[in-house]
């Protein structure tokens, strides 16, 4: 039996995506007292690690405790978030031999490049913890999460004794030393926010739906959250699940707990390709509106806001082609290719999901 498409949780991505890309384009076209800054647009990696731990309990219901299910779970995540991100790294790779000169704090030492590809955390120069492609930060919470849910899944009670290994690794965070990056890195207590999402899981796969009223509500709330935080003041890593990860879980649940639309208008079925190129739109972003900026530059372009709308608008467009001929048919093939179907219920369930 073939899965609904939750319309709700693309929408859900799209909104991450679109909040990320605003906020690296207002970074580059308008200035630092701007009031697109009322809002921490920055949260949107948030809202994908919730949304992240929201699929991870609807795509694997039921396979807790079989066989095979964890490893048949590794191999789909891997060709799912893998290829897309070695080929934008890959075309970071380029972009610095040949346009290094535009690339800030980028260098492509071996352990660097080694390190990016296989997902783990290494310092570079400047001491921060990024890969080549600086945004891949978060695939590296997620490919950490994953490895994490694929060792829970043997155990019938796997979910409980994954909420708990997260636990204690926050709670050992505080007496970590930097020197121990890896650890250190991936015992930041915004790991909690993928807990966060299986909770909204289960209750999702539950059978719990908010009104319309109700998922008004928590939106409006997130939102006032997220500017109240701007108000306080720049949060510090630690306080990152409160001051992110709460208006991030409310936002997501005003929306998977929705009632799913019996029927999707043109709007939102444009909007709903716009969350299955989310993932495209997040990789790529960096190119299309640095490309975006030196193109505006280099035209006189004198009215910022308009140069970020190209810039954005850009970006979207340039995402949805790369998914259509790109990144999909990709992905496809090699799930075809490589991943096995018998026994798989993730079989079932949507592409976009997946």
């Amino acid at each position: 039996m073939t899965r609904p498409l939750l319309s709700n949780i693309q929408l859900l991505r799209l909104i991450a995506a679109a909040a990320v890309l605003l906020s690296h384009g207002a970074d580059l076209f308008l200035p630092d007292d701007s009031s697109v800054w009322a809002v921490p647009w920055t949260a949107g990696v948030d809202i994908f690690f919730v949304i992240s731990g929201f699929v991870m309990v609807y795509l694997t219901h039921g396979q807790f405790g079989r066989r095979g299910a964890a490893g048949t779970f590794v191999v789909r995540r891997l060709l799912r978030i893998a290829p897309p991100y070695w080929l934008f790294t890959t075309l970071m790779v380029a972009t610095v031999l040949l346009f290094g000169e535009h690339v800030r704090n980028t260098s492509l030492s071996p352990d660097i490049v080694v390190t990016s590809y296989a997902f783990v955390p290494w310092p570079r120069a400047d001491g921060s913890l990024h890969p080549l492609l600086s945004q891949g930060w978060t695939l590296n919470y997620e490919a950490f999460f994953y490895l994490a849910f694929a060792a829970a899944l043997p155990f019938r009670r796997g979910l409980a004794w994954l909420s708990a290994g997260f636990a204690v690794l926050i709670i050992l965070h505080a007496w970590l030393p930097e020197q121990w990056f890896m650890l250190y890195f991936w015992s930041q207590p915004m790991i909690i926010e993928f807990i966060a999402g299986i909770g909204l899981g289960l209750l999702f796969l539950r059978g719990i739906r908010l009104p319309l009223w109700g998922s008004v509500a928590l939106a409006v709330a997130a939102l006032a959250l997220l500017m109240a935080v701007v108000r306080i003041g720049d949060t510090i890593a630690f306080v990152r699940p409160i001051s992110f990860g709460v208006p991030a879980l409310l936002l997501c649940a005003s929306l998977a707990l929705a009632p799913e639309p019996h029927h999707l208008p043109r709007w939102r079925r444009w909007l709903v390709a716009g969350g299955d190129a989310s993932y495209t739109l997040y990789l790529s972003h960096t190119f299309t509106i640095n490309a975006a900026l030196l193109a505006w530059q280099r035209l006189g372009g004198t009215e910022p806001w308009l140069g970020l709308a190209l810039a954005m608008t850009g970006a979207l467009a340039a995402a949805l082609l790369l998914y259509r001929w790109v990144e999909r048919p990709m992905v496809d093939a090699l799930q075809r290719r490589f991943a096995r179907p018998p026994g798989d219920r993730t079989r079932d369930a949507p592409r976009r999901l997946r």
